[in-house]
């Protein structure tokens, strides 16, 4: 009983350690790898998602591929065993706890394929809404290796699993972000992962969910390229199996085209329509009209007040080697 508990504690040491040391893909299958040490598995599984539609949009898996899961999608909704963990968010599920579960068609058609005859499996609420997160260990064979001891031991991990894996996250971003910069990680359908810095206001002008990014953005992460929203302009950047996304706040010159700016630019600094018009090559009536437009998209009626707020974003231009926050 002794070495047992010296054995948690030592594990307990090493998970907030990682924690802070490792990157987040690491981090699980490091911890997975020493779970085994505790309790016995064949493959293990450590992901999240949305429980609503029962996706699962951030995995690792170790002994096992990560089709293991793609494929189970197929099956998903007709899974007993799932339906029961979400009953039971915070408690650990066994296949056994399920009545006739080994005659449905999710565990003949899906997990007996994949070798998974026995699995036990606790489902965590997260701090985003309708985010959760999974551990699932699985042993291929009928026999009953999930005992009671072995379920509250992973029943009492969890929730050590799930904070390290938090500050895990929070500290991966501290590590990439300076000081007062807005970054977010970000997982592969668009959950706000963990945050830094005023992400979580800028990003409550793009979307009444600050825990995950509108549809736009999340198709933009990929392709690696800048966006630009209503009021924020994002760059992502790949981080593993993850996006780390900055964003920084647009002024209100960036509702104004290209041309637009350039015409407030020469009418702050003192050019006269006709000489604007020159320096362009345009006439003087379109200087006009642009003038008249932007004064429309900016809600202002004055060239004083105009001036003020191509000022204002100078001064808010990031410069080299200070930290900023868009």
């Amino acid at each position: 009983m002794r070495e047992k508990a010296e054995n948690i504690s030592e594990f307990l040491l090493g998970l907030y350690a990682n924690a802070a040391e490792a990157s987040p893909d690491e981090f699980r299958r490091q911890t997975l790898r020493r779970l085994g040490g505790l309790i016995a598995f064949d493959f293990a599984l450590w992901g999240g998602g949305r429980a609503e539609d029962r996706r699962v949009s951030d995995l690792t898996a170790l002994g096992q591929t990560p089709r293991v899961i793609e494929d189970w999608s197929a099956v998903a909704d007709t899974d007993a065993f799932c339906d029961i963990a979400l009953n039971r968010i915070g408690q650990t599920a066994r296949f056994d706890d399920v009545e006739n579960y080994r005659r449905t068609p999710a565990y003949n058609e899906h997990w007996k394929r994949f070798g998974a005859r026995q699995m036990m499996a606790t489902i965590a609420a997260e701090p985003q809404d309708g985010y959760v997160s999974f551990v699932g260990l699985c042993a291929d064979t009928e026999t009953a290796v999930f005992c009671d001891a072995a379920r509250r031991l992973k029943h009492a991990l969890m929730p050590h699993l799930s904070a390290a894996l938090r500050i895990n996250r929070q500290t991966t971003l501290c590590r990439h972000a300076d000081r007062d910069e807005a970054v977010g990680l970000i997982g592969r359908d668009g959950w706000v992962l963990a945050s830094h810095g005023c992400f979580t206001e800028l990003l409550r002008g793009e979307s009444d969910r600050p825990d995950r990014l509108p549809a736009a953005l999340r198709a933009a992460l990929p392709t690696g390229s800048p966006w630009q929203g209503r009021t924020v302009a994002a760059i992502a950047e790949r981080l593993g199996e993850h996006y780390l996304l900055r964003l920084r706040h647009l002024g209100p010159l960036a509702r104004l085209t290209g041309r637009e700016r350039e015409i407030a630019q020469h009418y702050v600094d003192g050019l006269t329509y006709r000489e604007i018009a020159t320096a362009l090559r345009i006439a003087p009536s379109t200087v006009r009209n642009h003038i008249f437009n932007l004064y429309g998209k900016l809600d202002i009626a004055s060239k004083i007040e105009l001036a003020r707020l191509c000022g204002r974003e100078a001064d808010a231009a990031p410069r080299p080697g200070v930290p900023h926050s868009g």
